[in-house]
């Protein structure tokens, strides 16, 4: 399930990184385009304006000229006057002057070295354009690719072409570098995307490990009391003659799985409401070295019985700002857990002093060694350094986890450390917020 759930965000991610990648190129080739509409559209006023100016200055010069003489020697080609030259811009165009009734009867270029094989397919380029009513287009003359406009000026109209061919491939050019470019990215991001799914699933990965965990554990540690319950109610019904108090043994053991599996129920129910986004922790200001010294107290007597004195370095005075029954809950825990993986005869040892504006509490037993990979997962749902499990070397596994819990509601922390000479410390460290 994991692996078809990775697949599925490297998918997810390199589709975004593709339409991203997407709209990024058809956006720059976009702006190109228009770039190219606007430089044309320059390119298109400049030239009406020129050859306007040019037909004026030519109209005042024929005016202060004299006549000429009727001379056939002397009288232009008509042929001659139907191509003029003006060099205005580095894109290359052609105006075509069209007369009233829709005969082309000038050309102009702007660049003699760019224009199509013969004058007379520009002319009835011109001419078709004009009798179709288009005022602008596209149109492709001797393999070179234009864009007309046709501008009215007066009694003047005029057909002008512009040349495209060089923008064109350009623009080819940039379009085939662009999609280089985004697909060069995308084999580039594609390991990135791999690594980023994984990290994404780490957790996911985790969690499921540790809900399997969970519910192995779970139904081993249920198993166990219902096996023992159901051996017990065997043992009774096979001689149903004897009265309860002749198998009043086999009732405690009954009773005492079945204390022992309400324990391990209400354990688990209680993880599950830390679980929750809601704390439903009641802060207030408490009398923190005399909850902690009250919890001493109280279990004092149990560390007696175990073999073990209990010593306290609490500093009195102290208030600070928490949720009391589980404060006391995670004290019992932690001195709990102590005593019952001391070493015959061991101390455990309570503390409790302020450092700065933290608080920090801490219990240390002797017991034995904890290699480091193992203190690392003590804080793990039934986790126990006792693989054969054996009731008598501990709980269920989940008490550290509930007092890691704790700590993390009240924003702090929890920590475990061990000495090689197996002197374990539990630190909770929290702020007074």
């Amino acid at each position: 399930m994991i692996k078809k759930l990775r697949i599925r965000i490297t998918v997810v991610i390199m589709a975004g990184l593709t339409i991203l990648i997407t709209a990024v190129v058809s956006g720059i080739y976009i702006f190109m385009q228009r770039s190219e509409t606007e430089e044309t559209d320059k390119v298109v006023n400049s030239a009406v304006s020129a050859l306007n100016r040019e037909d004026s200055e030519k109209k005042d010069k024929d005016k202060l000229q004299p006549p000429e003489s009727s001379d056939s020697s002397k009288r232009s080609d008509p042929g001659s006057q139907r191509e003029r030259r003006i060099s205005l811009s580095s894109r290359s165009w052609i105006s075509v002057l069209i007369s009233s009734d829709g005969k082309a009867k000038e050309i102009t270029y702007s660049n003699p070295y760019s224009k199509p094989d013969s004058d007379e397919e520009i002319f009835e380029a011109a001419e078709n354009i004009v009798s179709q009513n288009s005022d602008e287009g596209y149109v492709r003359l001797s393999d070179i690719s234009y864009r007309y406009f046709i501008r009215k000026s007066g009694s003047r109209t005029r057909a002008l072409f512009i040349d495209r061919t060089n923008q064109l491939e350009t623009m080819q050019r940039l379009l085939f570098v662009l999609i280089a470019v985004g697909i060069g990215t995308l084999i580039l991001l594609f390991p990135i995307s791999v690594v980023i799914s994984g990290w994404i699933v780490k957790p996911i990965s985790k969690a499921w490990k540790s809900q399997k965990e969970f519910f192995a554990n779970a139904s081993h540690e249920l198993k166990t009391p219902l096996t023992v319950i159901s051996a017990n109610l065997d043992v009774i019904t096979s001689e149903p003659d004897k009265t309860a108090a002749e198998q009043e043994k086999w009732f405690e053991y009954i009773k005492s799985e079945t204390v022992r599996m309400s324990k391990l129920i209400t354990q688990m129910l209680y993880l599950s409401k830390e679980d929750r986004e809601d704390p439903g922790l009641i802060m207030s200001e408490l009398d923190a070295s005399g909850l902690f010294e009250g919890v001493c107290l109280s279990i004092e007597a149990l560390a007696f019985e175990n073999g073990h004195e209990l010593v306290t370095d609490i500093e009195p005075g102290i208030t600070a700002k928490g949720d009391r029954e589980t404060i006391i809950r995670l004290a019992n825990i932690l001195i709990d857990n102590a005593i019952n993986h001391s070493l015959p005869g061991g101390d455990v040892r309570v503390s409790f002093h302020r450092n700065k504006n933290r608080f920090v509490f801490s219990v240390t037993n002797k017991g034995e060694y904890i290699p480091p990979e193992e203190l690392s997962r003590l804080f793990d749902r039934f986790y126990r350094t006792d693989k054969s499990r054996n009731k008598a070397t501990g709980g269920f596994g989940l008490g550290l986890s509930i007092a890691k819990a704790i700590a993390e509601k009240h924003r702090g922390t929890l920590n475990a450390s061990c000495a090689a000479d197996g002197t374990t410390t539990f630190t909770f460290t929290w702020h007074n917020f």
